[in-house]
């Protein structure tokens, strides 16, 4: 196979950094080289090597806090980017929070940028516009910051920017999504073409070769969105090279110029007459999407920026940004705790508060939801009373209960699981006992937590009967547990106990008479 440039400069890259002299480090290594710190460390030194290849690159120094996830590098320097031989960037402070090695289930990682110069000779034939709108040869940016809130189970993401240009102007903008990816809408259709086998592609047979690249697209469900800049004296700065129509009410009307009626007329409609207002009083523009309720897209069904437009409805206006959620005004009204005590639990319509929300909550807490948001609320300081309300939010189908009680079990001893479930002596129903099929069923629903309060006890009890006549999956479900439990002494107090509740069950039920059939 044939390298690719590409495929050369990684080549390069990687033979100059293992080919590195351990005389290079003057000071002892603080960590194991496969340590987060070692790991990140290593792979930020790589990627510089990497970027040598098509610019002048230099740093200042280099800091990873492995066990914290954070990432420091200071003084960076990058000069003569690819053909743009003046063009220098210079960056104070580069920060990165919330670094992992391993994807983590809800993960917030930031990006800070601080100290931030651009040459204006980087934007190539645009640079001297640039440098006589700003009256300088370096584009100044305060900060850059990037926060990214991801879940990766439910493919959620929330996502805030803020860039701040002294003098010159402060953009900020987020957006929220329940669900959000990348995809390839031919991604089997370019599979099942030509050579199927991926490890047979060469850069002559690869079908994206012949074809061009693959469309990609995004899809997702967006709660909400927003965008807006605010003028700290930019605008004083570019109008005097504007032509007069572009600052004139009449001119920025001109920019309507589709059929009346459409969404595309009260789109650019919409956008004039922001602009008109911010002509005649410079101070922001904000473009935002509040839907009533989230909106679900896929870029691949679009065939112009029309289609995406009349989805988002996107609201233009000349004011700062409104709040995404509905706010509580007065956080000492209790007419409706259920209501305020969750948007304390969740700090979702005014300022989180753990202790009044559970003040709130507990008379309320058979009701699944609340329990749920219970459960949240005590898992660091009680697991033990939040394991409880988790099996109240399981037994009443919750959505995110089952989830809840498997992460609190996590820091519950055996011990404290075995106590916080309904014993092995718990009265059941007569219909778990009628056959085999409904003993397995029942068994595993205890296991699970599924309609009913999780209890390993119970499932042990009913699922012995079940394997006793032979059932397979009882007899997996009583192996599973064994697995996970087997050597506590607690347990082993627990499976004794257990098995004998069984065999009274076998013997005072006539189990062994109802199975056969006699």
């Amino acid at each position: 196979m044939k390298l690719r440039p590409a495929h050369l400069a990684t080549t390069v890259a990687l033979s100059f950094a293992l080919a590195a002299p351990a005389t290079a480090q003057t000071a002892p290594q603080r960590a194991s080289a496969f340590s987060a710190e070692g790991l990140i460390g290593g792979i930020t030194r790589l990627m510089v090597s990497y970027g040598r290849m098509v610019a002048d690159l230099r740093y200042g120094a280099l800091a990873v806090d492995g066990p914290r996830g954070t990432l420091v590098m200071r003084d960076l320097e990058i000069a003569g980017i690819g053909k743009y031989e003046t063009c220098r960037v210079l960056l104070d402070r580069l920060q990165v929070s919330g670094l992992s090695l391993w994807a983590q289930e809800e993960a917030a990682t930031r990006l800070d940028l601080s100290g931030l110069d651009i040459a204006t000779q980087c934007f190539g034939m645009n640079g001297a516009m640039i440098a006589a709108v700003i009256d300088d040869d370096m584009i100044r940016l305060d900060t850059v910051a990037l926060d990214a809130r991801q879940s990766a189970g439910s493919g959620a993401l929330a996502m805030d920017v803020e860039a701040i240009a002294p003098g010159l102007a402060r953009i900020e903008g987020s957006a929220d999504f329940d669900y959000v990816t990348m995809f390839i809408p031919e991604f089997f259709e370019r599979i099942t073409e030509g050579n199927s086998d991926p490890a047979d592609f060469s850069d002559e047979t690869a079908p994206e070769m012949a074809d061009g690249p693959p469309e990609m697209g995004v899809r997702g469900t967006l709660r909400a969105a927003h965008l807006s800049l605010e003028d700290l004296g930019g605008w004083e700065k570019l109008r005097p090279i504007l032509p007069p129509e572009a600052t004139s009410p009449e001119g920025l009307q001109a920019l309507v110029t589709a059929e009346p009626g459409t969404p595309q007329q009260a789109f650019q409609q919409a956008v004039a007459d922001a602009l008109k207002a911010f002509v005649a009083e410079p101070g922001r523009l904000t473009a935002e999407i509040r839907p009533a309720t989230p909106v679900a897209f896929e870029s691949s069904d679009w065939t112009g920026p029309e289609e995406a437009l009349t989805l988002f409805a996107p609201v233009f206006t000349n004011a700062l940004p409104t709040p995404p959620l509905a706010l509580v005004a007065n956080p000492d009204d209790a007419s409706d705790p259920r209501a305020l005590g969750l948007a304390l639990a969740e700090g979702k319509g005014l300022p989180r508060n753990p202790r009044r929300a559970i003040e709130l909550l507990t008379p309320l807490q058979k009701e699944g939801e609340v329990a749920l948001a219970l459960a949240g609320l005590k898992a660091a300081s009680d697991p033990r009373a939040a394991y409880a309300h988790a099996m109240t939010a399981a037994g009443q189908g919750v959505e995110g209960a089952m989830a809840e009680l498997d992460r609190i079990e996590a820091r519950l001893k055996t011990d404290q699981l075995i106590a916080a479930q309904p014993g092995v002596t718990t009265a059941l129903p007569d219909a778990a006992f009628g056959s085999v099929v409904s003993l397995r069923d029942a068994a595993l629903a205890q296991e699970q937590g599924d309609g009913t309060p999780r209890s390993y006890a119970l499932a042990l009890r009913l699922a012995g009967s079940a394997a006793a006549a032979g059932d397979g999956p009882s007899q997996s479900l009583l192996a599973r547990l064994e697995g996970r439990f087997a050597g506590d002494p607690a347990w082993e107090e627990l499976r004794a106990a257990a098995a004998d509740q069984a065999l009274a069950d076998w013997r005072g039920m006539g189990l062994a008479a109802r199975f056969s059939g006699e």
